[in-house]
């Protein structure tokens, strides 16, 4: 193959020669014979014919590689190299070109731009990555059409390439190469359109087999219905019987057939679609059947009454399921009656809000004949001002998406009876094309009374656990100031009388474990006091508390613990002793049960809080079982953070040691 273009075409001439028309000539008979052959070019013979029709070309430009790129149609955003002609033996594999190996190039394509580059030193800086690619692949000079059909996203593009030497893209050349693309560009999206309809036709079979649908047609002047088989079995049918109306009418239900009737002689008479639901006495055993028919009307040219085509279906299981559910819809209005629910649906696109009577009750509600927004209006203006902008907040994120129900509880101030307390669900059931709200409905119900006995349990929990710590306090001290001190006193006396005692061995050594033995029943005394009430909590903050039971603890057990505390606010009184109480008990339960080389405590600031974490690299444990429920360690944990309305969270497996995580509001004092 000549490296050379046949004729001219090779780069814009100076003037028409013979050589350079008779080359536009042929190559125009080329285009004509290709355009041509792919009229009518089956869907099955298209990849072929596309193939030849690039050897064709690139054989009479001299062009050594043609690649016909698609995007995907179910991935805007993805292309493939669906048909390819190489004539270049150091490109071996083709077919690896992927969209990433251009990304310049394919973003002017999907721009609807061509892309005619004669040497890779016209390529500007952005194509750096499809400078790249060229170079090693081999490509000197390319030139790219997208394929664009009508005003629609391009469907893929068509690139031209030389592999051998550089060359340029006349316009005559590039305005036919248009041409080629748009032959393809047919081709192929009346092949989509064909694959389409097809795919079409299979889904329209499948959701008639999937919902057990029966097809027929009754013929107007005739009276007679021809159906599938599977609308002969619905009705009862054999397979050879002849079905007229006569025939049809004395299956349907005495006290159905006027509708049935009105709708077949409306469709002929008004050209209505029929859309009747009816029941059906099948012959033999007599059962019962309800059936759901749909058809539309066809009309001669000159407006006469032709035929009515449609299907039926059994639905006699739907009813069943309707039936029951109106049941259940009246026992579900018996509960929340009980469960004392008020309900409420709020229309946007229709600008109305229903609410019903004790949902009125429960907010105070005005009673008024209008159906517009004013109880939406009322309830948003009757909320807490100290609840309103967190339940909007939430509202709002209902409303666009980021939620998908919503479930919290408020305050509300109720017209004449005050203040009240809501639970509150909702959740929208419809949204416009855009993904905007609809259609929201919810309900509420009145918890005061539970919050009033949750805040009664909480402030008893809070009482004892300050009696817990006053009565802690003073046993600490109780035995700081007189138990150790008279222990004190003792080993000081033993050791008075263990130097005045004889010198015989035997009693120097006795008075000796003696004066020993209550030296370390006064450490002992002496760190249980500690641990009852740590007064170094009170003189020195929180931080030096943690480090010096940090430093206690490491002394008494071969854990290795390391601490890291950042500089801290001023904290209350309660924030600190429960982050002191709960990292105390995960100590531990450390030494006691998790079997750890090491462990660490950290303490710092986050999200408008204190956060402390104790980890340790021991034996683990589920925290699911139903024993780790019933620990009063993690229980005493859990309760002293909810109390501060703080947030615990532990997190263990087996073998892979334990976290556990305290996180405590910087609010969060209690009254």
């Amino acid at each position: 193959m000549s490296d050379a273009l046949p004729g001219s075409l090779a780069a814009e001439p100076v003037g028409p020669s013979a050589d350079h028309l008779e080359s536009l000539v042929e190559f125009d008979e080329l285009l004509f014979d290709l355009s041509s052959r792919f009229i009518n070019v089956p869907p099955g013979e298209l990849d072929r014919e596309i193939e030849d029709a690039l050897l064709r070309v690139c054989e009479f430009l001299g062009l050594d590689l043609a690649v016909l790129w698609q995007w995907s149609a179910e991935d805007p955003g993805s292309i493939t190299a669906t048909h390819v002609y190489c004539d270049f033996e150091g490109l071996e594999r083709p077919e690896d070109f992927r969209q990433d190996h251009f990304p310049w190039c394919r973003e002017l394509m999907l721009a609807g731009r061509i892309v005619s580059v004669s040497s890779l030193e016209d390529l500007p800086a952005e194509a750096v990555v499809d400078r790249e690619s060229c170079q090693a692949f081999g490509i000197k000079s390319n030139l790219s059409l997208p394929l664009l059909a009508g005003g629609e996203q391009p469907i893929g593009a068509l690139g031209f390439n030389a592999m051998r030497l550089e060359r340029d893209w006349p316009d005559e050349l590039v305005k036919r190469l248009q041409l080629v693309a748009q032959v393809f560009i047919n081709a192929l999206t009346r092949k989509r359109h064909e694959l389409t309809l097809r795919e079409s036709d299979e889904r329209l079979s499948l959701a008639v087999e999937s919902a057990e649908a029966g097809l027929w047609t009754l013929e107007y002047s005739t009276g007679l219905f021809w159906a599938t088989e599977r609308a002969r079995a619905m009705f009862g049918f054999s397979a050879d019987e002849v079905i007229s109306v006569d025939r049809f009418e004395a299956l349907v239900h005495p006290e159905d057939w006027d509708l049935v009737r009105g709708a077949i002689e409306r469709s002929a008479s008004a050209g209505e679609v029929v859309d009747v639901e009816y029941r059906v006495i099948l012959p033999g055993d007599g059962g019962l059947r309800w059936v759901l028919s749909r058809g539309r009307p066809q009309f001669k040219l000159k407006g006469e009454p032709q035929r009515l085509m449609g299907l039926s279906m059994d639905i006699t299981e739907r009813k069943r399921t309707e039936e029951k559910f109106r049941e259940s819809e009246a026992r579900l209005a018996a509960g929340a009656d009980l469960a004392g629910l008020g309900f409420y649906e709020v229309n946007f696109a229709a600008g109305v809000a229903y609410v019903d009577e004790r949902f009125r009750d429960l907010c105070g509600v005005p009673e008024t004949g209008e159906q517009d927004l004013q109880a939406l209006e009322f309830w948003i203006e009757h909320l807490h001002p100290d609840d309103r902008p967190r339940v909007m907040h939430l509202r709002e994120q209902l409303h666009d998406g980021r939620l998908n129900r919503l479930s919290l509880e408020y305050r509300f101030l109720h017209p004449a009876a005050g203040q009240r307390w809501f639970q509150h669900l909702a959740q929208v059931t419809k949204r416009d094309d855009e993904g905007r709200v609809a259609v929201t409905f919810g309900v509420l119900r009145n918890i005061t009374e539970q919050k009033r006995a949750s805040d009664d349990l909480r402030n008893l929990s809070q009482r004892l656990i300050r009696a817990h710590e006053e009565e802690r306090a003073l046993l600490a001290r109780e035995l700081h100031d007189d138990v150790t001190q008279r222990l004190a006193v003792l080993a000081i006396d033993i050791g008075l009388a263990e130097r005045a005692a004889p010198d015989g061995v035997q009693v120097q050594e006795a008075m000796q474990t003696i004066r020993e033995g209550l030296v370390r029943l006064s450490e002992d005394i002496h760190s249980l006091a500690y641990q009852l009430h740590p007064s170094v909590l009170e003189e020195l903050g929180l931080g030096e508390a943690l480090r010096t039971e940090c430093e206690r603890v490491g002394q008494r057990s071969r854990v290795d613990l390391s601490v890291e505390l950042d500089p801290l606010p001023a904290i209350g009184k309660d924030t600190a002793l429960c982050l002191f109480r709960v990292a105390q008990e995960a100590l531990n339960n450390v030494i006691r049960h998790a079997d750890s080389s090491a462990a660490s405590v950290a303490l710092r600031q986050m999200d408008d809080g204190m956060l402390l974490t104790v980890r340790d690299d021991g034996v683990g444990f589920d925290p699911a079982s139903s024993g780790m429920g019933r620990s009063l360690g993690l229980a005493s944990m859990r309760e002293r953070v909810r109390l501060v309305n703080g947030r615990l969270e532990i997190e263990s497996e087996s073998g892979r040691g334990t976290t556990i995580v305290a996180w405590i509001p910087a609010e969060a004092e209690s009254p």
